[in-house]
């Protein structure tokens, strides 16, 4: 395994959640934030991220700033060219870990300082939502990468699903197209690159171990991955048993080839592992990290990001 660490700033944010495990992250920063059986469904996601950036486009390009629903980003008057990419936005902290990730926008103010939005499609809470902290370190991760300072901030587009279910019949029309609501409420996130420091540390704490550390108290992930384990393990018990029991039969030899085959694939995975480049991505994976997924599917394809 490497020494050096590179973790996006979305994945760091989690450090500072609730439900922050160190032996999961050991895991996690060992299978490149890419866990088996994670199949959540970011194509959605993606889909309105893209209407609402043209949103905020359209504003910009026909009147030069964003409407006050906007506020505190309505000085916002252009949009800023910048890398696209997780492989050209990314710089070494002073820790020595490699920050990367794909902000959702860069924007320029009237006073000419830029400002870093990330689009969020969920209910705004404000400091009272579980992730806000996580949010916060995402944003502060990629104006420390981008080396500006001033104004950052996240947009929650606040899907009006009560809108839809109060008068269904205001929001399908004779196209037979379902409409759905969303209003935009912009959060402002205070900068502060020393809130990096200490995540950056204990990532790199967990990284250097070469066994997982304890698990969180109660953590529901560990007890998942523990199972998975057991499991294995109640295979092998009950392969064993059978092999030292039996005569050597064909169901003798089948075992033994299973179990060697088994090992082949472990030993193969590790390996594919160990030198696997996110720009590997195919259609056949998906990123842990929803936010940037499917970007990353299609810049692997030689897609061009607009």
């Amino acid at each position: 395994m490497s020494d050096d660490l590179a973790i996006t700033a979305r994945n760091l944010g989690s450090l500072t959640l609730a439900k922050y495990c160190p032996r999961c992250l050991w895991y996690l920063l060992r299978m490149k934030f890419h866990p088996p059986f994670n199949s959540f469904g970011a194509g959605i996601f993606n889909a309105l991220e893209s209407a609402e950036r043209a949103v905020v486009l359209h504003f910009i390009e026909e009147e030069g700033k964003l409407p006050r629903e906007f506020s505190p980003f309505c000085d916002c008057t252009a949009m800023i060219e910048y890398p696209k990419h997780w492989s050209k936005f990314r710089y070494t902290h002073k820790s020595g870990v490699v920050l990367y990730g794909v902000p959702d926008e860069i924007l320029l103010l009237k006073d000419g300082t830029l400002c870093v939005l990330d689009y969020k499609t969920a209910k705004a809470k404000g400091n009272d939502d579980p992730f806000h902290s996580q949010y916060e370190i995402q944003v502060v991760g990629y104006a420390n990468i981008a080396e500006i300072g001033l104004n950052l901030g996240t947009v929650y587009w606040e899907v009006q699903t009560d809108a839809v279910l109060q008068a269904p019949e205001e929001h399908y029309d004779s196209s037979k197209t379902l409409y759905v609501p969303f209003k935009p409420a912009a959060l402002e996130i205070e900068i502060d690159y020393s809130l990096l420091d200490p995540l950056v540390k204990e990532a790199k704490k967990v990284w250097a171990t070469t066994v997982p550390p304890s698990g969180r108290d109660n953590c529901k992930d560990c007890q998942k991955l523990d199972a998975l384990f057991a499991l294995e393990q109640e295979v092998e018990c009950e392969d064993a048993w059978m092999l030292k029991s039996m005569a050597f039969t064909d169901q003798h030899a089948s075992i033994i080839g299973r179990h060697y085959m088994l090992r082949s694939r472990r030993l193969q995975a590790l390996s594919e592992l160990i030198k696997f480049d996110d720009r590997q991505l195919d259609s056949e994976s998906m990123a842990a990290n929803w936010e940037t997924g499917d970007q990353l599917l299609k810049y692997s394809a030689g897609e061009e990001i607009k």
